[in-house]
């Protein structure tokens, strides 16, 4: 404790008594962390689920937390939100909300309301709310220029909002629709943004019951101009309606939805379970690569046993691609990983997927492996470190850490590096600690070997988080924000001093 003043240390033993039972908006009482006085020119903003476009889950501007001071985090706040916030959360610094400029949070929750809290303190500054059946587990993304919030509502629209005071702003074809189906179609993985244009994917509810088919969407923030691509009935281009297609399913559900390349821009996303024909434009259990924004069909990647996937309900689309970046001296050097619900990852060339030859082949992964994690429920961590590149895959039965290597010949694999028990919702990476969330426990690991560093449950830690589905952590400036099924949101931080 050498540092603290005698009143800093009542405040944080006060906290770690009445951290567990704070209201909507309090602020759980502890020592000033360093992430409120770090210089506004210093801090980034978190915008999307996977912090950038392509969906890594690696925050590399981080300079308060790391490995060193990681072991200090303490809860800052924890705040009741109105629902579940079933996603993760984004991020704007120096948002001038309120009539003060500050850091915000906003949330998705399942009641399909968008909340902004302030992120130092856990106070709620606004809710809007959207009315429609049933629920929505969506992340919302945050405009790169830092003046609107987009967010999924229950009436299958996508939402448009001021951040600093939440009003929605509609005309030109906004509130943008992404389904003419929402009983039975929602928007369940996070949104994405770039370039000025916003992605939304669709799939159905618990029980896959259909109506429903997989659309990937794309909305112009400024215009309102839609794209659609539906991986059922691909030669209709625009929204489809119950009844105006036969084939079924084909559910886009992976955390991380619409994933953009930064290497050429192209849209990957992977459908689940339903009929694979491509001369009838159906492309269930597939990779898909689409030219953006038109989202026109470029190629797609088809598992072998796609019939036994369909037949077992082994979704290819349990989670969405990870793109790698260039790997020098690869024979094949773009790459994307795959992971699904029959636990195996697949390492595909996205050089192969130019559509030469049409668009739609069957087979031809460079490697497929039996995931250590067992079936694939996350977005996968692509983490550079060095010379090394790192795909990090929580599953249901654990974690593990692959390393991208390439040996002389050029050819390249993933090699199992290492692999832990933790079961945990999608990992990020920032200041090179990996943060994951599990049920009750919030964890700060080694990236590089699965070591524990930190874990909320330790004592001194100020109070831990509660059980877990799709919740995931984001970390930025300092800070570590997850929300958790029993409705509240909690931020970790780290306190002056040792």
């Amino acid at each position: 404790m050498k540092g603290w003043s005698t009143a800093l240390l009542v405040l944080l033993l006060a906290a770690v008594a009445c951290g567990g039972n704070q209201g909507a908006g309090t602020r759980t009482k502890a020592a000033p962390d360093l992430a409120s006085t770090l210089p506004a020119a210093e801090k980034v903003d978190w915008v999307r689920f996977g912090f950038s476009p392509d969906r890594n889950g690696v925050n590399p501007h981080e300079r308060l937390i790391d490995r060193k001071s990681v072991g200090r985090l303490r809860r800052i706040w924890r705040a009741k939100l109105p629902d579940v916030a079933d996603s993760s959360p984004v991020l704007l610094h120096g948002v001038r909300a309120s009539g003060k400029e500050r850091d915000v949070l906003y949330a998705t929750l399942e009641n399909g309301s968008l909340v902004a809290l302030d992120a130092a303190s856990g106070r709620r500054l606004w809710l809007r709310r959207t009315s429609g059946p049933k629920i929505t587990t969506s992340s919302p993304v945050a405009d790169p220029a830092r003046s609107l919030v987009f967010s999924y509502g229950l009436d299958g629209r996508i939402h448009r909002y001021r951040a600093a005071s939440g009003r929605e702003i509609e005309g030109n074809g906004w509130p943008a629709p992404v389904t003419r189906m929402p009983e039975t179609e929602k928007g369940s993985s996070a949104l994405n943004v770039a370039d000025g244009w916003v992605y939304a994917t669709t799939s159905g509810y618990l029980g896959d019951a259909p109506p429903y088919q997989g659309h990937v969407v794309a909305v112009n923030e400024r215009t309102g101009e839609e794209h659609v691509y539906n991986s059922l009935c691909a030669n209709v281009r625009h929204l489809l309606s119950n009844g105006e297609c036969d084939s079924q399913r084909s559910g886009i559900w992976g955390r991380g939805g619409a994933v953009v390349d930064p290497a050429d821009g192209s849209v990957y996303a992977a459908s689940g379970n339903g009929p694979y024909a491509p001369s009838r434009g159906d492309y269930a259990d597939s990779v898909l690569r689409l030219a953006a924004p038109g989202l026109r069909l470029v190629d797609s990647y088809t598992p072998e046993n796609y019939r036994k996937l369909e037949a077992q309900d082994l979704d290819l689309a349990s989670a969405s691609p990870a793109v790698l970046p260039r790997i020098l001296r690869s024979r094949t050097p773009y790459l994307l990983v795959q992971g699904g619900k029959d636990g195996k990852l697949r390492l595909i060339s996205r050089g192969n997927m130019s559509g030469r030859g049409g668009p739609g082949h069957v087979g031809g992964a460079l490697q497929t492996i039996r995931s250590a994690g067992c079936a694939t429920f996350t977005q996968p961590v692509v983490w550079r470190n060095g010379g090394r590149l790192r795909v990090i895959v929580a599953g249901t039965c654990g974690m593990a850490a692959y390393r991208v290597a390439t040996d002389a010949g050029g050819r390249t694999r993933l090699r199992l590096e290492w692999k832990k028990d933790y079961r945990t919702t999608t990992p990020v990476v920032a200041g090179g600690v990996l943060f994951a969330a599990s049920d009750g426990d919030l964890l700060a690991l080694d990236p590089t070997s699965g070591r524990l560093l930190w874990s909320s449950e330790r004592k001194g830690a100020g109070g831990t988080i509660g059980d877990i589905h799709w919740e995931s952590p984001i970390v930025a400036n300092g800070r570590v924000y997850v929300s958790d099924e029993s409705g509240t949101m909690s931020a970790y931080g780290l306190p002056r001093g040792k």
